[in-house]
């Protein structure tokens, strides 16, 4: 059906529903076209076979009522300035839109549509079902607009496929079920026990959390030597070996150019780049410009590592609160690992200082002084940046004593030039690909990775710096909104003309859960500070840094509390770096206001 593009996009093909059982579809198939070759099908006698054995795509689903929705929840309300308050109530609407529930199915075997029992959120476009690491900025959204219960039918639903499958798939389609993608279903969790305290969910559910998480530590995992050390990392690596369903035609026909011998190494790099998420990115490519050189799987990426070892830091704190009495966790939270199940939490901080270990060693560039993906074919960090490299940033995979961190994060992204773009920080700057997530693509997950990465850091100016970011965000997507009435998957941050973003298989969608639910995060954390320009002059949102990083002075234990000691001092018993009540660093940087 897809190489004779009978559809505008082969997604569309494998989303329609069978309207006889698969065995009678397939039987009489091969009684109709059996012993032809593709070529020779006629294209009309295949269109007849599809109208009479396949119905229209998506009518699996039906729009929802979203549990304890709110035109003004109090997070916006609170928010300052009229103009963004009145954004985030459109987009807190929109949640209303993108709602969908499975209608009730009598035959699930004609439907490629993975049942769950609760109501979802839909990214939108073409994504018509719910989808993995989508879900973690949909969730920061609907926490925003004080959804709960909506988090928890989301929640609900992954664990659902969890017990099912063994793991959390790409989406809600069974041909999905070879790959997953980045794994957010432990930190959604958290984020929703954060705001509920809902420790009934955590000890229903804690051995499923186990699960995802011990699919990613065995079937994910490889060893890398470094140091004459052997260190186990991960990396996106799926058992797929042929064309995807939902994209058949773009990749048989990208197959076309490389060696039949290399095709089914060729089919599992692109299935294990669209498992990452950045599908596609020169990030995979190895001459970084053309999709036949693809080589995921001989690339370790820090952002899986990073997000790992969050996972097993969240395990830790969740398994002590799975094990703790009712009475002992309403006394207080600080004895919580002391009460909890200390054989578990054991096992999770040592899992999560093993991947801590392997991100310093195999990950981090002591002459860029930044974290890189690490290639196994030249063995060597691909010295490029990509928004993933902030990923530990964001997790706090880092020790506490490494202070010095976030602002030499900030010093390498200011050496690529990434600061002075008109609407946020570029997915990468590779100009050539044409893919998506490139240049000059801004996502809107990649760009909360990075605000959100400086924001939790301890440097007062780096946080400052995420602030700033965040707000070109807001207003970048704040003016695309205006110009196009539509919220997209991504937007052009270049120009100073507000459009969506481009490039890849498909075009730009609309809708969009990640994008709003991004926004609203961002407005619910800067309620206070963000506002739109009341001048109709074009905003400058060039940034310029002098950036030097410095050894903060030395905090020193007085009988009074916790001061700060001369810098000049040399008596070497005041010195405390295990106190980390200090800036981590300093920036001496200059921002244009947007």
């Amino acid at each position: 059906m897809n190489l004779h593009q009978l559809e505008l996009d082969s997604k569309t093909f494998v989303d329609r529903p069978l309207k006889a059982d698969p065995k009678v579809v397939r039987d009489e198939f091969l009684k109709k076209f059996g012993g032809q070759t593709v070529e020779n099908i006629n294209s009309q006698e295949l269109l007849a076979f599809r109208e009479r054995y396949f119905d229209k795509e998506g009518q699996e689903l039906e729009k929802c009522n979203i549990p304890g929705w709110q035109e003004l929840p109090p997070k916006i309300a609170r928010i300052r300035d009229e103009t963004l308050k009145h954004f985030a109530i459109f987009l807190n609407k929109r949640w209303k839109d993108l709602c969908r529930q499975v209608k009730p199915i009598k035959h699930p075997q004609r439907h490629s549509l993975i049942v769950v029992p609760e109501s979802f959120i839909v990214p939108g476009g073409r994504f018509r079902e719910f989808y993995y690491w989508d879900a973690y900025w949909i969730v920061k959204g609907l926490i925003a607009s004080n959804l709960y219960k909506m988090v928890k039918n989301m929640l609900t639903n992954f664990l659902h496929c969890v017990k099912k499958f063994g793991f959390m798939p790409n989406g809600g389609r069974v041909y999905y079920l070879r790959r997953s993608q980045p794994p957010f279903l432990i930190p959604m969790v958290y984020e929703y026990y954060k705001v509920t305290k809902d420790t009934k969910f955590i000890k229903e559910n804690f051995n499923y959390l186990v699960k995802e998480f011990e699919f990613w530590i065995k079937n994910r995992s490889l060893i890398v030597q470094k140091y004459g050390q052997n260190f186990t990392v991960y990396q996106y690596r799926t058992v797929s070996n042929v064309p995807r369903p939902e994209s058949y035609r773009v990749d048989v026909e990208a197959a076309v150019k490389v060696k039949q011998e290399d095709r089914q190494k060729f089919f599992q790099d692109l299935a294990s780049a669209a498992e990452s998420g950045w599908d596609f990115s020169s990030r995979w490519f190895k001459d970084r410009q053309t999709m036949q050189s693809i080589e995921t799987t001989n690339v370790v990426p820090v952002d899986l590592n990073a997000l790992l070892c969050w996972n097993a830091n969240i395990l830790k704190y969740l398994a002590s609160i799975n094990s703790i009495p009712k009475k002992l966790r309403a006394i207080s939270n600080t004895n919580i690992f002391k009460a909890g199940d200390k054989k578990k939490v054991a096992e999770f901080e040592s899992k999560k200082e093993s991947i801590s270990e392997a991100l310093n060693a195999v990950f981090y560039n002591n002459t860029e002084k930044s974290w890189f993906d690490y290639n196994l074919r030249t063995k060597s960090h691909n010295v490029i940046f990509y928004p993933s490299n902030v990923m530990p940033l964001f997790t706090q995979c880092y020790s506490e004593i490494e202070y010095e961190k976030p602002a030499d994060i900030v010093n390498f992204m200011d050496r690529s030039n990434l600061f002075g773009y008109q609407n946020g920080v570029p997915t990468s700057l590779e100009t050539s690909s044409g893919e998506k997530w490139d240049f000059p693509n801004g996502w809107a997950p990649l760009q909360h990775i990075i605000i959100e990465g400086m924001r939790k850091s301890n440097n007062p100016d780096v946080q400052e710096l995420a602030y700033k970011l965040a707000k070109k965000w807001v207003l970048a997507n704040y003016r695309v909104y205006q110009a196009t009435n539509q919220m997209w998957d991504k937007i052009d941050i270049i120009g100073t003309v507000p459009k969506p973003g481009s490039g890849g298989e498909y075009n730009v969608q609309d809708g969009f859960g990640w994008t709003n639910g991004v926004i609203l995060d961002l407005l619910a954390t800067y309620y206070d500070r963000m506002s739109v320009p009341k001048t109709s002059q074009k905003e400058n949102s060039a940034s310029m840094f002098k950036i030097t990083p410095y050894l903060p002075a030395t905090i020193k234990i007085t009988s009074t509390g916790i001061g700060k000691k001369d810098e000049n001092s040399q008596n070497k018993s005041d010195l405390m770096p295990q106190v980390m009540c200090f800036p981590c660093g300093h920036i001496s940087l200059s921002l244009t206001d947007l």
